[in-house]
């Protein structure tokens, strides 16, 4: 097993583990709906899923060796924003607007995020956009888009919420900027170490907003702490890592463009549990995010153009 993943090519690497990554999220969109806000306030499951990662990534730092360099001052900077934009709000923002929309309206809604983050790495850290790659992200928003103007005319049974959809909407603006940022950092550190960081600043960032709300209502079965027990291991931690590692081998558009097999998954669960309902413009957005991000990971970067046409 070992000696067939390593002769895997890095690009390939970077795609198993986003793929995993975004597995990972993708169930835990309707986990985190069944037990919020009815056994936990979002705000207090953010806390927790904050708290834990970090404790997680703390203990893990002990046992994977810091790579020797020491972060800088400015490098530190970019940790604090990482984790002001890749925990605190985007937790705050995602939980709070799946507790007021479906898991399916939300993860749809996320696959706005590659266009948001092709534009934030293209003026942050000039990364290059093909038009193969453009097209790709915005076919796969024209998905995304499906389910917002369902919610907004209430038609099609829709079970989602304009306000729930806008709030999903803002996570998904802090989480582009935050691959982004992070993205030199985890070049240049063991993402162990960059995310204990992420997450230490993260954690004291949000106590003020989240203290008062952490707490599981009375009556919570064993289902319930076990489904909070995903949303903090699988849905954060191993989640979290595994997008940290890919972050070491693909570029944050690509990363991000893996949020679309997110609907897929979230719908096919939430949908066979009852949390929601299928209609023509889920299987439609599914085509246009699946056509969307074949565009863009067929698309070639430009020292791979330079390199072809031989300059």
């Amino acid at each position: 097993m070992n000696n067939w993943y390593s002769g895997l090519s890095d690009r390939t690497k970077g795609i198993l583990l986003i793929v995993a990554a975004n597995t990972l999220f993708a169930i835990n969109l309707p986990v985190s709906r069944e037990i919020t806000p009815r056994w936990i306030d979002p705000f207090g499951l953010s806390q927790l899923r904050i708290t834990f990662a970090f404790i997680s990534f703390f203990l893990l730092s002990f046992i994977i060796k810091k790579d020797g360099k020491s972060f800088s001052f400015r490098e530190h900077v970019l940790l604090f924003l990482s984790g002001i934009f890749g925990t605190t709000l985007n937790q705050l923002s995602f939980l709070a607007g799946l507790a007021k929309t479906s898991p399916v309206d939300a993860s749809l809604i996320i696959t706005i995020t590659p266009i948001i983050t092709m534009i934030f790495a293209a003026l942050i850290i000039k990364e290059h956009v093909t038009f193969k790659k453009a097209s790709g992200v915005f076919i796969g928003m024209a998905g995304a888009a499906l389910i917002l103007y369902t919610a907004k005319s209430g038609g099609f049974n829709q079970t989602g919420t304009l306000e729930g959809n806008l709030i999903v909407l803002i996570s998904c603006f802090v989480y582009a900027l935050y691959l982004v940022i992070v993205r030199p950092l985890m070049m240049n550190h063991s993402p162990i170490h960059v995310m204990k960081w992420i997450f230490f600043y993260g954690m004291f960032i949000s106590i003020p907003f989240t203290w008062k709300y952490v707490s599981i209502n009375p009556g919570a079965t064993a289902g319930v702490y076990f489904e909070l027990g995903y949303a903090l291991l699988m849905g954060t931690f191993a989640a979290y890592l595994l997008v940290a590692f890919a972050l070491q081998m693909l570029k944050p558009t690509t990363v991000s463009m893996f949020n679309y097999i997110q609907p897929v998954l979230a719908s096919v669960i939430a949908i066979s549990i009852g949390q929601d309902v299928l209609n023509w413009t889920k299987p439609l957005s599914a085509a246009l995010i699946f056509a969307g991000v074949y565009l863009v990971i067929t698309s070639k970067s430009k020292s791979e153009i330079e390199k072809l046409s031989g300059n």
